[in-house]
């Protein structure tokens, strides 16, 4: 196990440099530029700036090799640069919302699990029921229709019909919790409900193909509760591919709720890479994006780590 985990560790060296270099060239071919940018803004303002001054004002009238060399070596410092549109350095303005964008990510794996665990398993426990035959349909319609679409009518319609509108207007936990969750339980239910549908088929499919195997029906035959035969008998060992969508979900915490954020107006780091990306911040976008990354990585294996502790048979060297 540890030199599986020191060989996993070693392994995200070269994907991080991989990743840093599709990040780099992606954030350069986006239509538009950051000093077309700070030129517009000069404008605006009654000033005027030439292209060459503003290149040099932002540190882009270098080469690109070099400016990648220079993001590199700041990265590998603990240094992610300065943001080119605020005084701040990625990493405070990064530090300062990742906590709001994990509270939301993990309320909304939490009520996910919550949501598709037991479903799943009434469904395997009582097969081709009427109780299955809706959660399954419902797990369809959600798994189909986008998250986006959802939220807007979350938004709208309890606003038309009963005059109720979701705050937004960010409070911490820390100084009112009522009002915290006021604003990010119903984001949270929105993001978790889209989630759960491919989850729940996923528990479902997998529970049956483990309840035909032999000895879960020699815990029948036995008389144990069902109860007993479906938790510690069925679910774990069909927990390997129910943890790998649940691991997916996990890794879309921090960058799979931009829609959400966006949506429900939570300044978490999917807003602030929306708005890095409009107003071309190279370093905040390109830092929004590797740590991203990284938590993507982590997560992936703590997953796999994950498998050896269901099931000791899995071999990880």
């Amino acid at each position: 196990m540890g030199k599986y985990v020191i060989k996993r560790v070693l392994l995200l060296i070269p994907t991080m440099l991989l990743v840093c270099v599709i990040v780099f060239a992606l954030m350069r071919m986006i239509p538009g530029s950051a000093v077309e940018q700070v030129v517009y803004n000069y404008k605006q303002n009654g000033m005027v700036i030439t292209y060459e001054e503003a290149e040099a004002k932002l540190g882009l009238d270098k080469p690109a090799v070099v400016q990648f060399f220079i993001w590199i070596g700041g990265l590998l410092r603990g240094d992610m640069g300065k943001c080119l549109f605020r005084g701040d350095t990625v990493w405070s303005v990064i530090s300062a919302q990742m906590p709001i964008t994990l509270e939301l990510g993990v309320m909304t794996l939490l009520l996910t699990i919550i949501i598709s665990i037991p479903l799943g398993l009434i469904c395997a426990a009582h097969p081709d029921s009427p109780a299955d035959i809706i959660i399954r349909t419902l797990a369809i319609v959600l798994a189909s229709v986008p998250v986006f679409w959802i939220g807007t009518m979350v938004l709208v319609y309890p606003a038309v019909w009963w005059g109720f509108s979701i705050p937004l207007t960010y409070v911490s936990i820390f100084d009112n919790f009522f009002a915290n969750m006021r604003m990010f339980l119903v984001p949270a239910i929105v993001g978790a409900i889209t989630g759960a549908g491919n989850n729940i088929r996923a528990v479902r499919t997998m529970t049956l193909e483990v309840m035909r195997q032999d000895y879960v029906r020699t815990a029948w035959a036995k008389g144990a509760k069902e109860s007993r035969v479906m938790y510690q008998h069925a679910f774990r060992n069909a927990l390997i591919p129910v943890i790998t969508l649940f691991g997916g979900a996990a890794a879309g915490i921090l960058g799979g709720n931009v829609v959400i954020e966006n949506m429900f107006n939570i300044p978490g780091i999917g807003q602030q890479l929306v708005t890095a990306l409009s107003n071309r911040d190279y370093p905040l976008a390109q830092g929004c994006t590797v740590i991203m990354a990284i938590f993507v990585m982590i997560v992936n294996l703590v997953v796999d780590l994950a498998y050896k502790w269901c099931d000791p048979r899995v071999n990880l060297e």
